[in-house]
């Protein structure tokens, strides 16, 4: 600290625009552009000037990033170069410095300043008293020409105004240390617009509270208080436990003891707690290992099924803040719970897996739980024509949801008990394992089932729905075996291509809904379930969002041709509800001032459903035609999929 650093004696002259616009040395002499921070490299204003020995000088302008070296009269190459930006680099002046134009040395060439550095007389620093201070305490700075300094900056950017000194002479400086200094060199500044700034040659050592050993605190619970001996305590201003969240604290002094305390709270997570004086240095205070639930078992934990009731029985049970069961999103809250044990009922959705007890530190603790199965399984026969029932025997069949075939077709199951089910085996199935489909999602995969092709006429792939009033062409096996076709009890008119297996079937106008589909054999028959539906055309599909009551225009004032539609068609409009809205409507409006249809709700209530249906009058495709301006659709809590005409 006996190192004399110089600053001014007089105060800095403005810098701003005093003609030291950058020269480039040239072998034709001729002046460089000079165009502030056009780009390249190019000197702008530097300084200050007059400048302290040991102070340091600043540089702007453009390109400042590319500047190798810093020549001022009395030095050598200044190499050490402090790169703040490509706008702005900064060096320390040397205690040899003397006064004299200052070169910048640069890939393209030198640029010398229009106006010489000068220096004033040296403003130093002797001594300061303490080494080692405590925020709040008083801190003495002696030197010379300690009058021209405006601030003191200490480390942590903690800046203390003259107007703040306890005292300000040319000799001593008494400054009271600022509650978020840090430890490091302070700062003398002489405050000008490009200031002075001259750093203390030694760290001044700001004091940190400290504890007197850093307890490991174990097996602890939300609620626990905590409580640890140190010094300089009452420099702490906050608590932060280690998910970085702040806890209240307590300090109790007595004589030269302090101890701090605080409760952990239900957020708590394992790890180190800190305390955080106002420089925001985080000092540990405490290792926290919070407590778990252990040795916990459930009861049952196996054959589970929705609804059952489970019991879950270990230590620490009452940090269980909720419980995830495996395949189930949403945590589920016990109904019961104590220190030892907790009971909750196991939803449908859950898998087998680990089920998951939550706690308020955020750590989970495992138990693993297995639902109940189809097992045991066995069908009436080894093998079952396809198109006919098959009876699956076992246990825990009525949680069968479905039965997927080989050959990847899925037949809903309904009706099954526990020891039996019966489906009807898809004429597209074939000879494999049949997989049990459980409504959770889980799947047991069933014994080889030999599937036998029917020896009449059939459909190796079964439409969704047939399509009334037109001709469907459909693959048939066995075509030569066909002698007639009944839809909905009514012989149609087919006809049945045997060089290509093609059966052609004309679908009355007078059938819709759902009809059985009979192909007759000379060698027996074969029904199917079918469809029969008006054909749908798509006018609009995509993905629109109505929500407060906005508008859906797209099939409005000229959007569509609303004249090629007829009298007794139908609009089907598709949609998805959102679930986040408490509430679903949808208005079907004409464009001509966003009133309902005539005769249609207004509005539609939505709830549970997936579609709606106008079927259009002459009245109402009046209004959407001509002058009334089409089809606007508006409301609230769905999202547009598709809208049809059939």
């Amino acid at each position: 600290m006996n190192k004399t650093y110089t600053l001014f004696l007089l105060r800095m002259i403005c810098l701003a625009f005093f003609g030291c616009l950058p020269f480039m040395a040239c072998d034709n002499g001729e002046d460089i552009d000079t165009n502030p921070y056009k780009g390249g490299i190019g000197l702008n204003v530097y300084g200050p000037s007059p400048v302290a020995r040991g102070g340091i000088l600043r540089f702007l302008g453009s390109g400042m990033n590319q500047v190798t070296a810093v020549v001022i009269p009395g030095c050598g190459e200044i190499t050490e170069i402090e790169v703040i930006s490509d706008t702005e680099i900064r060096v320390t002046v040397p205690q040899t410095a003397e006064p004299g134009f200052v070169v910048l040395k640069t890939p393209g060439g030198d640029i010398t300043t229009r106006t010489e550095l000068n220096f004033l007389e040296p403003v130093s620093i002797e001594v300061f008293a303490p080494a080692e201070i405590k925020p709040g305490s008083e801190l003495s700075i002696t030197g010379e020409y300690l009058n021209l300094i405006k601030e003191v900056i200490f480390a942590g950017e903690a800046v203390v105004s003259a107007g703040d000194f306890v005292s300000h002479t040319r000799k001593e400086i008494k400054i009271l240390v600022p509650d978020s200094a840090r430890t490091g060199k302070f700062i003398l500044s002489d405050g000008a617009e490009l200031p002075n700034w001259i750093y203390s040659d030694e760290e001044l050592r700001v004091i940190l509270p400290s504890v007197t050993t850093l307890p490991e605190q174990a097996e602890k619970k939300p609620g626990d208080r905590i409580s640890v001996a140190g010094r300089n305590l009452d420099l702490v201003r906050k608590v932060r436990i280690p998910n970085k969240n702040e806890v209240e604290f307590e300090l109790n002094t007595s004589g030269e003891q302090q101890t701090l305390s605080f409760v952990l709270p239900a957020d708590m997570t394992s790890g180190t707690v800190v305390m955080v004086p106002g420089s925001g240095v985080e000092v540990p205070i405490a290792e926290i290992a919070m407590a778990l639930p252990e040795k916990v078992t459930a009861d049952p934990a196996t054959g589970l099924r929705a609804d059952d009731r489970i019991t879950l029985q270990g230590i620490n049970m009452e940090l269980v803040t909720n419980i995830t069961f495996p395949g189930v999103e949403e945590p589920v809250t016990p109904d019961s719970q104590s220190a030892t044990e907790i009971g909750i009922k196991m939803p449908a959705a859950a898998v087998s897996s680990n089920l998951l007890l939550n706690t308020g530190s955020g750590e989970t603790v495992g138990v693993t739980i297995e639902t109940a199965k189809p097992e045991n399984l066995s069908y009436s026969a080894p093998g079952v024509a396809a198109g006919e029932n098959v009876t699956i025997k076992g246990n825990n069949l009525d949680l069968v949801s479905s039965v997927v075939f080989s050959g990847e077709v899925e037949v809903p199951v309904s009706g099954a008990i526990a020891t039996e089910l019966v489906v009807k085996v898809p004429t597209t199935a074939q000879t494999g394992l049949p997989t049990l489909k459980m409504a959770n999602g889980e799947t047991v995969e069933a014994p080889s089932l030999i599937i036998e092709k029917p020896v009449c006429a059939y459909l190796p792939d079964v439409p969704a729905k047939l399509i009334r009033g037109k001709v469907v062409r459909l693959e048939i096996a066995n075509a030569d075996k066909l002698q007639s076709v009944q839809l909905g009890g009514i012989a149609v008119q087919f006809i049945c291509d045997t060089s290509d297996n093609r059966l052609s079937l004309n679908i009355p106008v007078s059938l819709v809904g759902n009809c059985t589909l009979k192909l007759i054999s000379s060698n027996g028959e074969i029904s199917y379930e079918m469809v029969v539906a008006d054909e749908e055309t798509t006018i609009w599909e995509g993905s629109f969002t109505i929500a407060n009551w906005n508008g859906f225009d797209t099939l409005a004032w000229g959007g569509y041709d609303w004249s090629q539609v007829e009298a007794g068609q139908t609009v089907i409009i598709y949609y998805d509800l959102d679930q986040s809205s408490d509430y679903w409507q949808m208005r079907v409006a004409k464009g001509d001032g966003w009133g309902a249809l005539t005769g249609t709700p207004d509005p539609f209530d939505l709830t549970g459903t997936s579609s709606l249906s106008v079927q259009l009058n002459t009245e109402q495709l009046n209004e959407l035609m001509f002058n009334s301006g089409g089809l606007l659709l508006t409301g609230h809590g769905c999202t547009l999929t598709k809208i049809t005409l059939k």
